[in-house]
């Protein structure tokens, strides 16, 4: 084995396997922080360009696009709100607040050193217990699963603060959104609405955008300033943040070691990595109380899983033949086209490329660690951008990041719908990143679920016999109630610190819906789709019919507690002062969801890039001061919107040659 690792180290000393690393990396982090495109559609787009490579070159390559695009997403999680990846949706619990603070160099720097750190300990994972580590991963049934899936819910008791009731419902809602479709078990065609488009669901992709892109940049248009955020260049940060992060040893481990275990589990990914090890992270935190309104743990913790899922995911591959992810499977592609079979057999017939592949990994860590501290600090610049030209962009990446993703416009529709829907539950305190949990984790539960229950009641004449005859489910199940037994003791502690309290006249302005009006409105519409659920399962099988049947309960259970609170009338009084939409400048925000409208319904018409041009300049006018002259202002937003275009242009269709409707002109 030694033998093996020295020669893999001389290998990858060579110029080429350096510059096959550094191509990677730079790929991969460009990819992961550009919103829609996800290490897996990294990885595949740079998978036509392996074939000519000797087989460790091209494993090399699409690794570093891997690695690197798990960090990538967590720029735009940080600076704008919207993340690059769907495993950076947590990171932006803390990182965004942090960047609200003048702080976005200090999130970008304890993002890039955690995954560092998680990135080495997933490849060292991957070098020395990949044997262990794959046997280890067989025992891991459909029940081991399900309640894996059920503790990432459960986390949602620590995520959503004071707001728990509903943190809930936006887990139920996410979950719900993954009943759309056909049911994978069953074979059922499910709240379908005869559209022969939802048969695979709702795209996950354009929902994860929706949800966090379109409704973040939306409420962007209710800030006074005219920046992103503002930025406080420090000198000696990464001093700092290096000093801090040296004093977080326990919880940058213990995240690591989550985000490999995780990985090992076939399916599972980087999602669900992140939320378990910030739930952990501010469990065992010393101050609990400063997740999500800026923790350095808080960034630390999920970033450091993201990165270690990596190695953890390739485990199962290289001993097994079983991807443990999307992008692993996209490798597992890469070497059956170069001949090569996954395996048992594979460290004795082609030591040589496995283990210098595992070397390259480290180099990817290493390269990617050089390549964030070297642009750390003209990414941060981003925050600087104006609102008039940010909002107008984000959104036509976003756009493009849905198209291009399945060649769909139907993908974009789904983009638009959830962003605006999502925006308007963030204004009645519906926490998204909830939703965007129980989207990511409800298709894998459900499924465990009902092979769990199709097992069980084969051998056991029950799911929970089942359960409880499997140690490891037991001790999951466990882990599951503890984390919600957790939560609430630790909301219950909270809501008593503050009893004694003076109590806040928490006014948002004197027009519009109060939120108790709002609150009623949205419990009244949780019953009513649960009565839907219900009615349209009696055409279920008995299969397929069991997971919506739970998930109408959940909506009925739900809706009635925040229905009875809003009819309290302690807190009716109150939640009748506070009117969420006052703040919204509806003529602005009428004007851009329009255009954004009118562009999602030219697009296959008039073509992607003259269309985009037209919403980029109707919206950088929309957004310009009214205080400078017409001239100038058509001026600006028309130089604008040839400039980013063009860029667009370049980048999406000359170089990732990702196709769009074409038009007149392109």
């Amino acid at each position: 084995m030694w033998d093996a690792i020295l020669s893999a180290v001389q290998t990858n000393l060579q110029f080429s396997h350096l510059l096959v690393v550094l191509i990677g990396t730079l790929a991969g982090t460009f990819i992961g922080a550009l919103p829609g495109l996800s290490a897996v559609s990294g990885v595949a787009l740079l998978l036509p360009f392996t074939f000519t490579m000797d087989p460790a070159q091209g494993l090399i390559m699409l690794a570093a696009v891997y690695m690197s695009a798990e960090y990538g997403g967590s720029i735009s999680a940080i600076l704008i709100n919207t993340p690059g990846t769907s495993g950076a949706a947590c990171t932006m619990l803390d990182g965004t607040p942090l960047t609200r603070q003048g702080k976005a160099q200090e999130a970008l720097y304890i993002s890039l050193l955690a995954g560092t750190v998680g990135g080495l300990v997933g490849a060292t994972a991957l070098l020395f217990f990949t044997p262990f580590l794959a046997e280890m991963s067989l025992f891991l049934g459909p029940a081991e699963i399900f309640w894996v899936a059920v503790s990432g819910l459960a986390l949602v008791a620590t995520l959503s603060g004071k707001h728990t009731v509903k943190g809930l419902v936006g887990v139920v809602i996410g979950v719900a959104l993954t009943l759309v479709g056909q049911d994978a078990i069953s074979g059922d065609m499910r709240f379908m609405f005869d559209d022969y488009r939802l048969v695979g669901g709702i795209p996950l992709v354009p929902a994860l955008l929706g949800l966090f892109a379109v409704a973040s940049i939306l409420e962007l248009l209710e800030k006074s300033s005219d920046a992103v955020a503002p930025l406080i260049l420090r000198k000696g940060v990464l001093r700092s943040i290096i000093s801090a992060l040296s004093k977080m040893k326990i919880q940058l481990a213990w995240s690591s070691l989550l985000g490999t275990a995780v990985g090992i589990i076939p399916g599972a990914g980087a999602s669900i990595s992140a939320f378990v090890a910030y739930g952990e992270a501010k469990r065992i935190s010393k101050n609990p109380e400063a997740f999500g309104k800026g923790s350095y743990e808080g960034v630390a913790a999920p970033e450091a899983a993201n990165n270690a899922v990596v190695g953890g995911a390739l485990v199962p591959l290289l001993a097994l033949g079983i991807p443990g992810s999307g992008s692993a499977a996209i490798m597992f592609g890469a070497l059956t086209i170069h001949g090569i079979v996954a395996g048992p057999q594979l460290f004795s017939e082609h030591a040589d490329i496995v283990y210098t592949f595992m070397i390259g990994l480290f180099l990817t860590v290493f390269a990617m660690l050089v390549i964030g501290l070297v642009t750390i600090r003209w990414s941060s610049l981003i925050v600087r951008t104006p609102r008039k030209t940010m909002v107008p962009a984000v959104l036509v990446l976003s756009l493009i990041g849905s198209y291009g993703l399945n060649n769909n416009l139907f993908d974009v529709y789904v983009l638009l719908i959830v962003g605006v829907i999502a925006y308007i539950l963030t204004k009645i305190d519906v926490p998204v990143v909830t939703i965007a949990l129980g989207l990511v984790l409800g298709a894998l539960m459900e499924e465990s679920f009902q092979q769990a229950a199709l097992v069980g009641t084969v051998d056991y004449g029950s799911t929970w016999l089942y359960f409880a005859n499997r140690p490891l489910a037991l001790a999951l199940m466990v882990v599951a109630f503890a984390i919600m037994v957790v939560g609430v003791r630790q909301i219950l502690r909270e809501r008593r610190s503050t009893q004694n309290a003076p109590e806040a006249e928490e006014i948002d302005g004197e027009s519009g819906i109060s939120l108790r009006s709002a609150n009623i409105a949205f419990s009244t519409i949780l019953l009513l789709l649960a009565a839907y659920i219900v009615f349209e399962a009696r055409d279920f099988t008995a299969a397929g019919a069991q997971f919506p049947i739970l998930v109408a309960s959940a909506f009925v259970v739900f809706g009635g507690i925040l229905l009875g609170v809003n009819l309290h009338p302690r807190s009716a009084a109150t939640l009748g002062r506070i009117r969420p939409f006052a703040a919204v400048p509806w003529r602005n925000w009428a004007a851009i969801v329009g255009a954004l409208v009118i562009l999602t319904l030219t697009i296959d018409l008039a073509g992607f890039y003259e269309s985009a041009f037209l919403f980029l300049l109707a919206s950088s006018w929309i957004l310009t001061p009214n205080s400078e002259s017409r001239a100038k202002r058509l001026a600006q937003a028309t130089a604008f919107a040839a400039i980013f275009v063009t860029i667009v242009f370049v980048a999406f269709k000359l170089i990732l040659k990702i196709p769009t409707p074409v038009g007149l002109i392109v």
